[in-house]
């Protein structure tokens, strides 16, 4: 269900310098809290490589990294607050890359689940001052009432807002 992304959650302060070492630091911490496969590095360099998951967002510019379905354990979120903005490939194929200072990177069991997500999230990334507010406390508590109040309602019955 869609709701659980929220309740596997991992945040990261990240120093690395190109896409594929936070990618690996990202997916290495999802494998080694039991939400992804041993594979799932290699299999999210290969999808975002096809399909590039950064968005030109005001204020911080942000990445949406994910892999099939298959590479999955447990539906999660890892989130990476990274020191030095990456450049990521653009989703919209707007051109140029996306220096992306944070990075959401999804293990997801249904795809279904995906897109409930992402449409949850999309309502946060209309609020850019939320995202600079999250980097500089590393306090996720905001961001996770944003996407929760934006989930669909079979699904809000089964999240837990405290």
């Amino acid at each position: 269900m869609a709701a659980d992304i929220l309740d596997n959650l991992i945040v990261l302060k990240v120093n690395k310098t190109t896409c594929e070492d936070v990618l690996e630091e990202l997916s290495n911490a999802a494998i080694k809290a039991g939400f992804a496969k041993p594979g799932y590095h290699k299999a999210i360099l290969e999808r975002e490589a096809k399909y590039p998951t950064g968005l030109h967002i005001p204020l911080i510019e942000v990445a949406i990294p994910h892999a099939d379905a298959e590479w999955a354990i447990k539906p999660s979120l890892t989130i990476g607050i990274l020191e030095t903005p990456v450049a990521f490939g653009s989703m919209d194929g707007s051109g140029g890359d996306v220096m992306a200072g944070l990075v959401f990177m999804l293990t997801i069991e249904e795809p279904k689940d995906h897109i409930d997500f992402l449409r949850a999230f999309s309502n946060l990334m209309g609020q850019p001052e939320i995202l600079v507010e999250f980097v500089r406390t590393a306090n996720p508590g905001l961001i996770l009432e944003k996407i929760r109040a934006n989930m669909p309602e079979r699904t809000k019955a089964a999240v837990k807002i405290e």
